[in-house]
């Protein structure tokens, strides 16, 4: 029966240390106040790295999953910066080095400056009725 109180430990010696790291990077993370953004420059910046190119013109996500939904509405700014700078899954960082505090506020500012587009019932070249 040892084994199974060292597989108990292991696993809660896992979770406290996930917990630690988790409270670590987002004491991190709340100590960054987001500069305050410019959703002109944003769409800027947005265009010129290219962003378009997975997240479609306006953030409405790629028709063939390559890049996820960003406007309206995006993620809160600690989760969308999180996600840029450290990604998960395909999407390359962006280190400050390359896409710098400022212009990370401006694109924030961008995508949350997109407005939703109206309800489908609501575009009179759509009723067939």
């Amino acid at each position: 029966m040892w084994f199974v109180r060292d597989g108990r430990r292991k696993k809660m010696t896992q979770l406290i240390l996930q917990t630690i790291l988790l409270l670590v990077v987002s004491t991190v993370f709340a100590q960054e106040k987001p500069a305050a953004g410019s959703p002109e420059q944003g769409k800027q910046s947005y265009t010129k790295y290219m962003c378009y190119t997975c997240h479609g013109t306006v953030g409405q996500g790629a028709d063939r999953g390559t890049g996820p939904k960003l406007a309206p509405s995006p993620l809160p700014y600690l989760g969308f910066a999180l996600q840029v700078r450290s990604p998960r899954l395909d999407m390359p960082a962006y280190r400050k080095e390359f896409v710098s505090d400022q212009e990370l506020a401006d694109i924030y500012a961008y995508m949350a400056s997109i407005k939703p587009g109206p309800a489908l019932k609501d575009i009179p070249l759509l009723n067939f009725q």
